[in-house]
């Protein structure tokens, strides 16, 4: 199946092989706007998602009309199951489009749904911030989804189906539920810590850029950095309807966004394009750039996750 790739490095890697024995990391390169386009989508799965958990209800524009959906002609979420014991797991459709999702995770009784993270154990083919630009690298990103005594853990698959869409929706996304029933992660963040991580990682690398004159890169970062105190932290972020803003403290918006300002890791002509003329300097880009990618995803964890008893 097309979703092996995504968790070859998670802790549910065992069910793998079950699935896709030889499943490979694909590098298909995704759009990049602020963060990638398939980050942005979990986090509006997942913050919308809790809306729904909690009230029954999401905005009547949410699917297809958000943002991280409008290059999707369609976006479906799938089980694997077995008819019997002894043969291979199948794909089955579990829901069409995410608000039919959000309708069964609540009928199942989902108390909340939380992201989760995991670096590549095996980087030989390269750090996760450099190929953090394309399909399949960068580490593994899941949602889980939590119940009273267990979580489900979902993963996803972009592909391109109809290259030539007039109106540019050429990816069909599908969302894979491929562990199940799996002890609760619920990964929590303390917010003040870890802005001062993504705060720290931001003045490192800005004065970095800015002795080697990358005026703009210098720009890119202090505009992160000033976000993390900002009054209105999402002014200047590409998708604006992200989360829903109401069930997150200024303190976790700031982090939230400061994050997706931050995220310069793409393909060609990203920062991760460059290249200096010293081993020492190229040696201190690789490392200033690899501790603001890991500080950017926990600060995302850190926000999205946050709990009601820690968001203030």
């Amino acid at each position: 199946m097309e979703f092996a790739h995504f968790y070859l490095n998670s802790p549910i890697a065992k069910y793998l092989t079950l699935i896709m024995p030889d499943a490979t990391l694909t590098l298909a390169k995704i759009n990049v706007s602020s963060m990638t386009g398939t980050l942005a989508q979990l986090i509006a799965l997942t913050s919308f998602g809790n809306e729904f958990l909690e009230t029954g209800s999401v905005p009547n524009e949410f699917y297809p009309g958000n943002s991280t959906f409008q290059f999707c002609n369609s976006v479906e979420f799938v089980a694997f199951k077995q008819a019997f014991f002894f043969t291979r797991f199948k794909e089955k459709t579990f829901t069409a489009d995410p608000v039919e999702w959000f309708k069964k995770l609540k009928k199942d009784k989902c108390k909340k749904l939380s992201l989760f993270y995991q670096s590549s154990a095996d980087q030989s083919t390269g750090p996760d911030h450099k190929l953090a630009g394309f399909v399949g690298g960068g580490g593994t990103w899941l949602i889980e989804a939590i119940y009273d005594k267990h979580s489900d853990f979902w993963a996803n698959n972009w592909a391109v189906t109809n290259k030539e869409a007039a109106d540019r929706k050429i990816w069909s996304v599908k969302y894979g539920a491929t562990a199940w029933e799996q002890p609760t992660q619920n990964l929590q963040f303390d917010l003040a810590t870890v802005k001062n991580e993504v705060g720290e990682a931001l003045s490192n690398i800005s004065n970095f850029a800015g002795r080697h004159q990358l005026d703009n890169w210098t720009s890119i970062f202090e505009k992160a950095r000033k976000t993390l105190d900002a009054d209105n932290p999402a002014v200047d972020f590409y998708h604006k309807d992200l989360i829903v803003a109401k069930n997150y403290s200024l303190a976790a918006r700031q982090l939230l966004f400061a994050a997706g300002l931050a995220w310069v890791f793409g393909g060609m002509g990203s920062w991760n394009d460059l290249g200096f003329g010293t081993d020492e300097d190229n040696k201190l880009y690789d490392d200033l750039s690899a501790a603001l990618y890991g500080a950017i995803n926990t600060a995302v964890m850190a926000a999205v996750n946050i709990s009601d008893d820690h968001n203030e």
